[in-house]
């Protein structure tokens, strides 16, 4: 008797074949429909059996045209124009439907952290912190003690969920920090390189791209700000707009010790202006949008 597949005989290997992406797009692009698929499929399989074949499996997750799940970056996904950058990958999200800018990803990190200044600015009444004293330790072992823990509505990209972060007490120059705990609970795939993330929502893939434009021409100080060419209104590099001047030795040659001194206290004053916005707190701003909505953006 000749061994033939039915598409009737459960999640036989046809019908698997028939689901697979790859599959489905080689028929997609021929302009074959669904019949003339699952005829080629029960086909393919008959062919198999008659060969006396068995490299085809009946198990619904998988095919001999590969995983489909499989997470794959592409150049297509480059972000960045020049290969050899040293971009951190600041995602763009909203915490409690204020607008951030700078969710840091970091696969270093075992805990999501958020500033005590972010979560402030973004209208979390602070009794919704639950009081706990945590040491987290970063960079040389330095530890920084919590000022409790919270749970916000965070939206990055499509994915919306209750989020449970690490307060902290410090100036940084994240918004948020989302490390492994919000990484694997999505199951995503992060890629600094292309700076972008990718995973899935259920049968769909998901690609979240990074911020190409996180900092704006106040925020030029902190040092992450010398990896972008653009800030946020203008099309220059905001570092160079606080980078120290430096006079040729042709034009101090001459120079008496008096005008010496006050080039240098000059200097140092402008510097000091620079610095002290490192401190200041961020601001949730009202913006209207071209469509006539009304968000918060910090």
């Amino acid at each position: 008797m000749e061994r033939y597949l039915s598409l009737k005989q459960g999640p036989t290997a046809s019908q698997v074949l028939q689901r697979n992406p790859k599959f489905k797009s080689l028929f997609d692009q021929l302009g074959f429909g669904p019949q003339a698929r699952g005829a080629a499929a029960v086909a393919l399989m008959n062919i198999s059996a008659e060969s006396n074949s068995y490299c085809f499996t009946a198990q619904p997750q998988g095919s001999f045209l590969g995983n489909d799940n499989a997470i794959v970056f592409t150049d297509e996904d480059m972000e960045v124009p020049y290969p050899d950058h040293r971009r951190p990958l600041y995602l763009e999200g909203q915490i409690n439907e204020v607008f951030i800018r700078r969710a840091l990803v970091d696969t270093g990190s075992s805990v999501n952290i958020l500033p005590l200044s972010v979560l402030t600015a973004a209208g979390t009444p602070l009794s919704k912190i639950v009081q706990s004293q945590t040491n987290i330790r970063g960079f040389g072992n330095k530890s920084e003690v919590t000022v409790g823990h919270v749970q916000v509505n965070l939206k990055v990209g499509p994915i919306l969920s209750l989020t449970k972060f690490y307060v902290v007490d410090v100036d940084v120059a994240y918004h948020a920090l989302l490390g492994r705990p919000w990484l694997n609970k999505h199951k995503l795939v992060v890629s600094t390189y292309h700076q972008c993330v990718k995973g899935r929502i259920g049968p769909r893939p998901l690609r979240i791209p990074g911020n190409q434009v996180p900092f704006n021409k106040d925020e030029a100080h902190y040092s992450e700000a010398e990896f972008y060419t653009e800030y946020i209104g203008a099309g220059s590099n905001p570092s160079k707009d606080f980078d120290t001047y430096l006079p040729s030795w042709t034009e101090i040659l001459d120079l008496s010790n008096e005008e010496l001194i006050t080039i240098v206290d000059r200097e140092r004053k402008r510097h000091s202006e620079v610095n002290n916005h490192a401190y200041d707190h961020p601001q949730c701003s009202k913006v209207t949008l071209p469509d006539g909505r009304t968000v918060y953006r910090l």
